[in-house]
């Protein structure tokens, strides 16, 4: 299966991930990302109290580079849009910076 991934944003900006994957010669990794948010407090809080948390998001990496980690959360298969997109095409992107990815753990698909 041949992957060209790409999307466009809400502004109708196409944005091109076709560097993702590895030429679509590989399954789509479904993974895990653990990642630290940043916190900001405007109140009273001791700096002993306030920690930055620890979140995990799920979706099938469509884009990494030495900066940047971007997942998608739903692939379609058939182009539902009519936009003639090579499928899968990904849909519901996360871009995560890479300092605040804790781990990347991948998920077995059958």
């Amino acid at each position: 299966m041949a992957i060209r991934l790409s999307s466009v944003t809400s502004n109708g900006d196409r944005m091109d991930y076709s560097g993702a994957a590895s030429e679509g010669k590989e399954k789509e990794r479904l993974v895990l990302i653990t990642w630290r948010d940043v916190l900001a407090c405007s109140g009273w809080e001791k700096a002993k109290d306030v920690e930055c948390p620890e979140i995990i998001t799920v979706g099938w990496i469509i884009y990494e580079d030495t900066d940047t980690i971007k997942i998608a959360s739903t692939l379609d298969y058939k182009d539902f849009t009519g936009e003639g997109e090579e499928p899968p095409v990904p849909y519901g992107i996360t871009a995560f910076p890479r300092g605040c990815v804790e781990k990347i753990q991948e998920v077995p698909t059958p």
